[in-house]
């Protein structure tokens, strides 16, 4: 009896043994019998995707550090260089990496589809807890290569919105939005330049993003210039009543503009094509000019000559400390404007950001 046993284990388990076999050998050629083909390659990332205004989501949504509270935080070396290669990364469409190195600079990746700009679709990068680092986008899809850079979108009333209908209206393929005020910290950049829009004449502070180049906003805005000969950098900003009046009438200063520096320059330069154009635009309308402050004139205020990204665009490698020397053939546009052409107040008022960026397209389109 017990060898009659032995023998009917030993026949169980030769054919458990071939059962395996047999299910090994279906599995390894893709069989359905309960196990799991190879996955092959991982699938795209899962990106979280909002459909919004945004205009509304510059404008409303986005959380900004405000004045004197301290709370921008300048990154570190090391958070630097991380952000560095985030940036590469995104612009390579790289999204898997840009999902799971984001974190580590207080990042998360976004897929915005613009619902007010037939649905167009851009990648963007948004802070995870505030620390004015900033609000960045690139849309892949745009045959242009321009970039527009808003570094006050709180002390510059309405750059952050005026920026998107610009971006709309023209088509750029950057942009970048410091989600600090100017004045958010007392703390000083080592950059030259001098200033009082925060109270006591002295340095710029470490929260200006115009001035520094120990921070995220920077960077971004090097590495876009770097990507392409092509690129041109438009930095969009506010100016006062004082230097820019806004009253609706032939005397107004709607737009000072500038490639850096005072010097004057050819009528070739795009700083004083793009004058031009907005000039053209303007005197339809009979409600003021714009001054380029490369064209010959006693009037050269608001040039933009210690911006630090400006200096970099023009070829300046230490831009925090020393000024530019060179700007034939200038990639970059600092723009002041008054208080009218910053937005579009919906009373009839033909002075808008529309006209900028027609002038812009104008510009692009000639040169």
């Amino acid at each position: 009896m017990n060898g009659r046993l032995r023998l009917v284990n030993t026949a169980r388990t030769a054919t458990v043994l071939l059962a395996s076999l047999m299910l090994l050998a279906l599995n390894g050629c893709g069989g359905s019998s309960g196990g799991s083909p190879d996955p092959g390659p991982d699938p795209d990332p899962i990106i979280e995707t909002r459909n919004v205004d945004l205009l509304n989501y510059v404008g409303a949504s986005l959380v900004y550090v405000q004045a004197f509270s301290e709370g921008y935080t300048v990154p570190s070396a090391a958070a630097l260089d991380l952000f560095d290669a985030l940036v590469t990364d995104l612009l390579n469409q790289d999204f898997a990496s840009v999902q799971s190195a984001a974190a580590a600079t207080g990042f998360r990746l976004l897929r915005l589809i613009d619902t007010a700009a037939d649905n167009n679709e851009l990648y963007c990068l948004e802070e995870t807890a505030l620390q004015g680092q900033g609000f960045f986008c690139v849309d892949f899809d745009s045959p242009q290569s321009h970039h527009l850079s808003v570094p006050h979108p709180l002390y510059d009333r309405f750059t952050n919105t005026e920026s998107v209908a610009i971006m709309r209206a023209t088509g750029a393929r950057f942009l970048s939005i410091s989600s600090a005020h100017r004045c958010s910290n007392a703390a000083t950049s080592s950059c030259s330049g001098t200033t009082s829009v925060c109270g006591a004449a002295g340095a710029y502070k470490v929260s200006d993003m115009a001035h520094t180049v120990d921070s995220f906003f920077y960077r971004f805005g090097v590495i876009v210039h770097d990507r392409s000969a092509t690129t041109r950098t438009l930095q969009i900003h506010g100016c006062g009543s004082a230097a820019c009046p806004a009253n609706g009438d032939a005397a107004d200063i709607v737009a000072r503009l500038s490639a850096g520096t005072t010097a004057d320059l050819p009528a070739s330069e795009l700083v004083n094509v793009l004058n031009a154009e907005l000039n053209a635009q303007l005197a339809s309308l009979q409600q003021g000019v714009s001054v380029s402050c490369s064209e010959p004139s006693i009037d050269k205020r608001l040039c933009g000559t210690t911006n630090t990204l400006g200096r970099y665009i023009n070829g300046q490698p230490d831009p925090c400390e020393n000024s530019a020397t060179e700007f034939s053939g200038s990639r970059w546009l600092h723009i002041e404007q008054n208080l009218n052409l910053r937005q579009d107040d919906g009373a009839g008022d033909m002075v808008t950001p529309e006209t900028l960026a027609e002038a812009i397209n104008r510009t692009m389109e000639g040169s």
